[in-house]
């Protein structure tokens, strides 16, 4: 099973990057769909590097309502699996684990070990700085609960002209989250 995910990992890598070229190269980005190269219906989940993916997990629990789906501790990474994933020689993955919220949509916590890798948060205008952007509903309500937390709040609620709002905050480890409010909420 793992063998066919690289496969179709990478085949997904190289499908992308080409269809990213091509976009770039004609400047054009469809939005319907009937250039794409591959017929992908939405996201099925986001992954993101936590320094412990047990109490990463009950963040978001406490949070937001997640379940966990799945719990992995897997076995020792091969050399040629890091080389190809660009991780560091030594790095190993403690654990990983899969979070589901209400709607379906989930997290995939990556929790490493690694003696040389960097822990700390790549500025947010760095290229591989990444964030998690969640819908909720009442902004008055979410942000006062971010705060009483005592999540560190990056900014006010912004409206937008079409009248949807967000606001970022940082998950207890340091990455950015953003809540994003409909119109008329």
């Amino acid at each position: 099973m793992v063998k066919g995910g690289i496969a179709v990992g990478a085949l997904l890598l190289a499908a992308v990057a080409g269809a990213t070229a091509a976009f770039a190269q004609q400047g054009a980005h469809p939005v319907d769909g009937s250039d794409a190269v591959l017929d992908v219906g939405g996201i099925d989940h986001i992954g993101i590097n936590v320094p412990d993916a047990g109490k990463s997990a009950q963040f978001f629990h406490d949070l937001i309502g997640t379940r966990v789906v799945s719990d992995w501790r897997p076995a020792p990474v091969k050399k040629q699996w890091k080389r190809r994933f660009r991780w560091h020689a030594g790095a190993r993955l403690n654990r990983l684990m899969m979070i589901e919220a209400r709607d379906g949509s989930k997290i995939e916590l990556f929790e490493y070990a690694s003696p040389i890798a960097s822990h700390k948060q790549p500025h947010e205008d760095d290229a591989s700085a990444t964030h998690i952007a969640l819908k909720a509903h009442d902004p008055a309500r979410a942000l006062a609960a971010v705060r009483a937390i005592g999540l560190p709040v990056l900014n006010d609620p912004v409206t937008l002209s079409d009248g949807s709002r967000w606001f970022y905050f940082l998950s207890p480890w340091g990455s950015q989250i953003e809540l994003v409010f409909p119109p008329g909420k």
